[in-house]
């Protein structure tokens, strides 16, 4: 059976849905994991740096991901815990894998946090950096976020320049947009995981 896609109760404003899909994400001992998993993109951000660059730069700077894990055969009772660490590997190596994939460079894992979900759950936040090599080097800043809640799973995934667009872009007179900081982009992540069920 295919797991449920989940909500994302955040205001999304500006954030249009890019993707949703449905698949095995890896083989577990006597289980195959499988995802339902939809991609946003913020859409502002991109017209923002199209209008800025009249047109030159048209692409993602911004996404966030949240998926649904569900196992088959389903998992036993009292099972969640026992996997909850190899989900969260699994997780951290695919993202790692899928970055590199979209062409950024150095990626490299930085760091974890341990914030409440919307539940009160605690979840696992683990940071990357890497470079995309779109004009001159821009540090970009990864996220990947693994928690249940019950016999549910959870994956939200994430990505943002590492400061202002404008600064590191060399924009002159930018969009408001565009001069977000990495603490406001964090901070917009984690109200969106903490948003997720």
């Amino acid at each position: 059976m295919d797991p449920s896609f989940p909500d994302v109760s955040a205001d999304l404003d500006g954030w249009q849905l890019a993707e949703e899909t449905v698949e095995t994400l890896f083989q577990a001992p006597g289980a195959r994991v499988r995802g339902a998993t939809r991609r946003y993109e913020d859409e502002r951000t991109r017209e923002a740096v199209r209008e800025a660059t009249d047109g030159r730069l048209d692409r993602e700077w911004r996404f966030v991901a949240a998926t649904g894990l569900g196992f088959d055969p389903p998992l036993p009772p009292g099972a969640a815990s026992m996997v909850l660490p190899m989900v969260r590997r699994e997780a951290r190596e695919a993202f790692a894998r899928r970055l590199t994939d979209r062409g950024l460079a150095d990626v490299t894992r930085r760091g974890e946090e341990q914030p409440r979900v919307g539940s009160g759950a605690r979840a696992r936040l683990t940071r990357y950096g890497a470079i995309d090599p779109v004009e001159g080097d821009v540090p970009v800043t990864g996220w990947v976020c693994v928690w249940r809640e019950g016999g549910d799973f959870f994956v939200v995934t994430g990505g943002h320049p590492e400061g202002p667009l404008a600064d590191l872009l060399s924009l002159e007179n930018a969009d408001k947009r565009l001069k977000r900081t990495a603490a406001n982009y964090r901070e917009e992540f984690v109200d969106i995981v903490r948003s997720v069920t």
